[in-house]
């Protein structure tokens, strides 16, 4: 696990004694990793060139093509994102970014939660003197017709700490290690905490943690199900063993339809049970590269104003191949 640096440290410290949560204080610290804030800080009005910058126009490799659907030239990818990784702060603990370099990021598909996005990449290594401007495809042209007119937004990225409150264990952990406050369970009060952690003008999140809205979801192992095929999966995939399905199933005897609804999962949630280790061990191999949320900043709205989730594998961050980059939304 990633340690915090000093600075984020005393933060995080000062935020458990802030929401009191002393208690689960070394569960919090020892599940805590740095990332970085993704602040939007005033409109771009492209006056530099090759600086980061989501939403607006990308500033283009002269000889890179604008990434297209392929089974339709015609329709062209939504730019979202260009990220300078020379201009952001080293992440004290994970230092696993790149030092150079401009990644820029397009949507080639997003449409509900129920299938995961497509992304088409660019990488650049090289002298930003040799990057234009490339004026966005008409509207009417682009693959998502949401995902259009986003303004422009320069960006600050500031040393932060992610909390990975998706993790079952560790949020059991802090309801059963935690009293209630002033009418606020522990739960709630780390989510408090959680906020208070976030940059003012905060819009996404390099590295970290990817914690959905539904603390059902499990958006790691939604990218793995997919790659393996199984994306159907995803809703089956509450429980951990079959006693714990059965158990919960009984539970709910008296709900005739609830029960029945839950016996057809009854194949899918022996197949993940079994599977459990080999699907474990490719959760593994993939970690968050970038959250972008759903913001006004820049008229960016993902379904129900949700965020989208970029995960990449390890291997892949290490040889700074972004080739291969998989997108999550959420819906609610």
């Amino acid at each position: 696990m990633p340690e915090l640096s000093p600075t984020l440290l005393k933060s995080l410290n000062k935020a458990i004694a802030s929401h009191n949560l002393e208690s689960v204080g070394d569960a919090i610290r020892a599940n805590a990793a740095p990332c970085l804030s993704i602040a939007a800080t005033e409109t771009d009005d492209f006056s530099t060139t090759g600086n980061t910058r989501f939403g607006g126009e990308p500033d283009l490799p002269k000889d890179a093509s604008w990434p297209t659907d392929p089974d339709d030239n015609a329709r062209f990818a939504n730019f979202v994102a260009q990220i300078n990784f020379a201009e952001l702060p080293n992440v004290d603990g994970d230092d696993v970014l790149p030092k150079t370099g401009v990644l820029y990021i397009f949507v080639r598909f997003m449409e509900a939660a129920a299938s995961p996005a497509i992304l088409d990449t660019i990488f650049y290594d090289g002298d930003t003197a040799q990057l234009e401007r490339r004026s966005n495809p008409p509207n009417e042209s682009l693959c998502n017709e949401y995902l259009v007119d986003l303004i422009p937004q320069r960006i600050s990225a500031v040393p932060s700490v992610s909390i990975p409150s998706y993790r079952k264990q560790f949020r059991s952990h802090v309801e059963q290690n935690t009293a209630e406050v002033d009418g606020d369970d522990g739960e709630m009060r780390l989510m408090d905490l959680e906020s208070d952690l976030c940059a003012d003008g905060q819009i996404g999140q390099l590295l970290g943690f990817a914690n959905p809205g539904d603390d059902q979801e499990n958006l790691y192992r939604q990218v793995v199900l997919a790659l393996l095929g199984k994306r159907p999966l995803v809703y089956n995939d509450y429980w951990d063993s079959m006693e714990e399905y059965e158990a919960y199933i009984e539970e709910w005897r008296d709900d005739k339809s609830l029960v029945a609804m839950y016996r057809d999962m009854h194949d899918g949630v022996v197949w993940l049970t079994s599977n459990r280790e080999m699907i474990q061990s490719h959760v593994d191999e993939w970690r968050l590269l970038l959250r972008v949320d759903s913001n006004f900043e820049m008229n960016l709205s993902i379904n129900d104003a949700d965020p989208m989730y970029v995960f990449i594998r390890n291997e892949d961050l290490a040889n700074r191949d972004f080739s291969n980059l998989a997108c999550e939304v959420t819906q609610g």
